[in-house]
C-alpha cells in the first residue's frame, strides 16, 4: 500500500490506535503546524553556534524563527498562486 492509501484507510476505519514507534501519528490534518517547531529548533541551534553571548540567543532565535516562518508562508503563497494561474 502507498502511504496515501494507507492514511485514507486508517482515517476510514475506527480501529486505528496510535502507538509510538509502531504506527504513524495522525498528523495528516494539521501537518503544516509542524513547521513551527522545526523552524524554532533550527533557529536555536544556529544562533547557539553563531552568537558570542548566550544571553542574546533567545531573542535572536525568536526573530529568526519568525523570519523563517514568514518566508515559508510567502513561498507557499507564491507556489499556490502559480498552481492557480496554471490550472
Amino acid at each position: 500500500m502507498t502511504p496515501g492509501i494507507l492514511a485514507a484507510t486508517l482515517v476510514a476505519t475506527t480501529e486505528y490506535h496510535f502507538r509510538p514507534f509502531h504506527t504513524a501519528a495522525p498528523l495528516w490534518d494539521y501537518w503544516y503546524l509542524l513547521t513551527l517547531p522545526i523552524c524554532a529548533a533550527i533557529a536555536v541551534v544556529y544562533k547557539c553556534v553563531r552568537c558570542r553571548e548566550m544571553s542574546r540567543v533567545p531573542r535572536e532565535a525568536l526573530v529568526l524563527t519568525f523570519f523563517m516562518s514568514a518566508v515559508l508562508v510567502v513561498v507557499a503563497a507564491v507556489l499556490a498562486m502559480m498552481v492557480w494561474v496554471t490550472e
